[in-house]
């Protein structure tokens, strides 16, 4: 546990001396929004890594923990637009798997911090909601997202434990993500809907 720490802290603190105020500047496991998938991966590495559940338009997801290897992460993904035939990052997340949420949280807070040392931001918001995966309203997301442009812009770094029952089945997470402005206004008006 330690040593996933501090090599958490070295990773993030390696990026850069001074606050990024692109986020492009913000990595997980080496990889960019912006970059891509190419630099990675072949072409055929890249198509047999498309995620099952997938967005009814406009992007695709790949599981990128397929074809290239995490250090800190238990599996990491990456979006890319549909069709593009570059695989350029829309938006980058790493997971981890939990049992105790305790722990979640306190690795969310350690993570927030280094971020916030290393990307300048707008705003910043903490909530925590019931999960709509959960019917029952008991499962709990523990959410700190990071806004680097004023609003209306949803350019954003998010850290989230997603607290579900044991009942649920669901397994419980802490997620780092990095979103693209199209891909944040693509998730809040058109993705779920």
């Amino acid at each position: 546990m330690r040593i996933f720490l501090i090599t958490l802290i070295l990773l993030i603190n390696s990026q850069s001396w001074t606050k990024a105020d692109n986020i492009s500047d913000f990595q997980i496991e080496g990889m960019s929004i912006g970059d891509s998938l190419l630099n990675f991966a072949n072409k055929q590495e890249i198509e047999a890594a498309k995620s099952n559940k997938q967005y009814k338009s406009k992007y695709t997801i790949y599981k990128t923990s397929n074809f290239k290897k995490t250090k800190i992460y238990d599996y990491t993904s990456a979006t890319t637009k549909n069709k593009d035939e570059n695989y350029i990052i829309t938006s980058i997340s790493g997971t981890i798997n939990y049992e105790k949420l305790e722990i979640c949280l306190n690795k969310q807070k350690k993570i927030s911090n280094e971020v916030e040392k290393i990307i300048k931001y707008n705003e910043k918001q903490e909530r925590v909601f019931a999960s709509q995966r959960d019917k029952t309203g008991n499962s709990k997301i523990h959410n700190i997202a990071y806004y680097l442009k004023p609003y209306p812009f949803n350019v954003n770094i998010s850290v989230t434990c997603s607290h579900f029952t044991v009942d649920s089945g669901i397994q419980r997470t802490l997620k780092v993500s990095a979103k693209s402005e199209n891909f944040s206004k693509f998730l809040i008006n058109e993705a779920y809907k």
